[in-house]
């Protein structure tokens, strides 16, 4: 049964909007959504309920989000120049958010205490595989369970 233009009720009385994708974007629209085929020729979604009051109110956001699924898969058949060489300025900008990138998941490594456990692991092996190394810390002993080690 046929409410509105996208509002439709199932055998079961439950509502649900789907909207038609347009035949050039059923390829992108499948990998805009994450999905197995390879092509999506409609959006489905169920409102979850029998009320048609309910169901009216609720076809607003799912199809404002249809809508953002259909532009991003627009978006996707958009071309774009293809570039081979980058300046040095975003070479330089590239490097400074990966250092603090890396920066970033020492520091979180340090707080929750993994390092500890990553830095004993790898003396363990290195004893093991008989291999002679130097260490200002101590090797052999369970880290804090609070905080961090020396």
């Amino acid at each position: 049964m046929r409410i509105s233009m996208s509002v439709i009720k199932n055998e079961h009385g439950v509502f649900h909007v789907r909207k038609k994708v347009p035949k050039k974007l059923e390829e992108a629209t499948a990998t805009v959504m994450g999905s197995s085929k390879q092509r999506v020729a409609w959006l489905k979604k169920s409102l979850g309920t029998k009320d048609l009051k309910a169901a009216k109110v609720r076809a607003t956001s799912v199809l404002m989000e249809f809508d953002r699924i259909l532009a991003d898969a627009e978006a996707l058949l958009v071309e774009r120049p293809l570039r081979t060489s980058l300046e040095p300025h975003e070479i330089e900008r590239i490097a400074e958010y990966f250092f603090a990138y890396q920066l970033a998941g020492d520091e979180e490594d340090r707080r929750e205490g993994g390092s500890e456990q990553g830095f004993q692991d790898v003396a363990r092996q290195l004893s093991g595989a008989g291999i002679d190394y130097e260490t200002p810390f101590q090797v052999g002993v369970a880290p804090p369970k609070f905080g961090l080690s020396d």
